[in-house]
């Protein structure tokens, strides 16, 4: 990874880093991580504090993916440069630096990254996503089958450079490892399907050693992949 990436990278992190979610609950007095899902997206916002602001924060989410790689992409013209900025701005959501890195799921960030770089496909794969949201009823296996399926297309079938697909790894990887929470209670057998209203935050969660567990291989898997792609293309 040249500087350039690595700039590129971190002026994307920086901008993905607004909490936008947090800063509405914080202008209504509240603390989005301590309401409703414990989410700082457009979703949790929606049940919390209405379509008025859930409606703001989702466009502020896209736009913060979207506008710096866009214009990254208009000044230098390179494609994976763009990318790598989208990524970082992917990766400011899911980790901000403004909320001591907490951050959500991204999935409205990422959407404006691949807005801007790959519309048509976006759009295959938010068909595929509301198909299987609403046969399946449950949004995290939904959301990652069809992450999957996206990845494996785009590694293996798209004939993208190297860069892009790093970049398009990297990004996943921060998308998925928001979602561990979500995979532990659908192992416990907790995680609640579309239209139910508890709150995720009571949900049972695994005990903490296991959940430090359940990183630390996950962490090992990305790192493999990332390794693979890396040495093979």
């Amino acid at each position: 990874m040249n500087f350039s990436i690595l700039l590129f990278l971190l002026i994307g992190y920086l901008v993905g880093s607004t909490p936008f979610a947090f800063l509405q609950a914080k202008r209504r007095g509240g603390n989005i991580f301590q309401q409703g899902s414990g989410n700082p997206g457009a979703t949790n916002t929606l049940v919390v504090y209405g379509k008025q602001a859930a409606a703001t924060v989702l466009a502020l989410d896209v736009l913060k993916g979207f506008v710096p790689t866009l214009l990254v992409l208009l000044i230098t013209g390179d494609h994976t440069l763009a990318f790598w900025t989208g990524t970082g701005s992917v990766l400011g959501h899911v980790a901000s630096l403004f909320t001591r890195f907490q951050g959500g799921k991204a999935l409205a960030t990422a959407a404006g990254v691949l807005l801007c770089l790959y519309p048509l496909p976006l759009a295959v794969v938010v068909v595929a996503y509301v198909l299987l949201v609403l046969l399946i009823r449950y949004i995290v296996i939904a959301t990652t089958l069809v992450i999957l399926g996206a990845v494996v297309f785009f590694l293996f079938f798209a004939g993208q450079p190297v860069g892009d697909k790093l970049a398009l790894l990297t990004m996943v990887a921060g998308i998925l490892y928001r979602h561990l929470g979500n995979w532990e209670r659908v192992y416990l057998r907790t995680e609640p399907k579309i239209g139910d209203t508890v709150s995720e935050l009571t949900l049972k969660r695994l005990v903490p050693e296991q959940q430090r567990r359940v990183k630390a291989w996950y962490w090992i898997g990305v790192a493999v992949v990332f390794a693979l792609v890396s040495l093979f293309g």
